[in-house]
């Protein structure tokens, strides 16, 4: 008897992970064939063989593009290159990046760029977040870009005992932003099994210096997030969030 309910368990474990499993290439359209698809318009920007994971643009038509990023179970082209911000004008003919530089005192040998955005201050100023995960921890770097010499200026890290697994952010005003965690485990294999089983157990964090707390959760790898232009709307793939009064 009691090795008939083993096996009755066991049975019932593998058919739940093959289940699950299953479920998972069909979410991941992992058997899906991709079709070739011929872009007349489009043409190949030189000097982002690393990838690029994000982009933000300006009114003026720059675009700051982070590059590099160094994910546990992603391809990487440059393991041991650190990540980069690139630069490039919308407004040219036949755009270019350029590779902005970063002021010193910044760690730029650990720079693993993930998501970004910037904001602008009533004095035009720009200031550029950018998420990084320096040794796969999460941080985020406040930047100010000298658009004369075409450099980044370091002015803060931002770290959090919330700010874990940090995907992407979105910018409110100095040091207030909304950030989206991909994963709740921070441990490579339990990641896969949060995967696996669809554990929708991430969230999206607000953070100011005077308060920081989850807006919104219940979500299943909560990846990007953007603002509508009256920002009243933060928004993702997977929800809408009003902005507070």
């Amino acid at each position: 008897m009691g090795k008939l309910v083993v096996l009755t368990l066991l049975g019932a474990v593998l058919a739940l992970i093959g289940e699950r499993l299953v479920a998972f290439r069909q979410r991941t359209n992992a058997s899906r064939a991709v079709e070739p698809v011929d872009l007349p318009n489009c043409h190949l920007i030189e000097g982002l063989e690393n990838g690029s994971e994000d982009i933000d643009i300006l009114p003026n038509g720059l675009a700051f593009i982070s590059s590099g990023l160094k994910y546990p179970g992603m391809p990487n082209f440059a393991p041991d290159e650190p990540g980069q911000i690139f630069l490039m004008d919308l407004n040219e003919q036949n755009p270019r990046v350029q590779a902005l530089n970063i002021s010193d005192g910044f760690d730029k040998a650990s720079f693993n760029p993930h998501g970004i955005s910037t904001f602008i201050d009533k004095d035009h100023t720009v200031y550029l977040y950018v998420v990084n995960h320096p040794h796969m921890k999460s941080t985020v770097e406040e930047f100010k870009f000298e658009e004369q010499q075409r450099s980044l200026v370091h002015l803060k890290t931002i770290k959090h005992e919330l700010l874990t697994s940090v995907n992407d952010i979105v910018v409110l005003g100095p040091e207030q932003f909304y950030a989206t965690r991909d994963h709740y485990f921070t441990n490579f294999f339990l990641v896969l099994l949060e995967m696996i089983m669809d554990l929708r157990w991430t969230d999206v964090l607000f953070y100011s210096p005077r308060e920081v707390k989850v807006v919104a959760k219940g979500f299943s790898s909560a990846n990007g997030i953007t603002v509508s232009l009256d920002k009243k709307c933060f928004a993702s793939r997977m929800f809408c969030l009003r902005s507070p009064k």
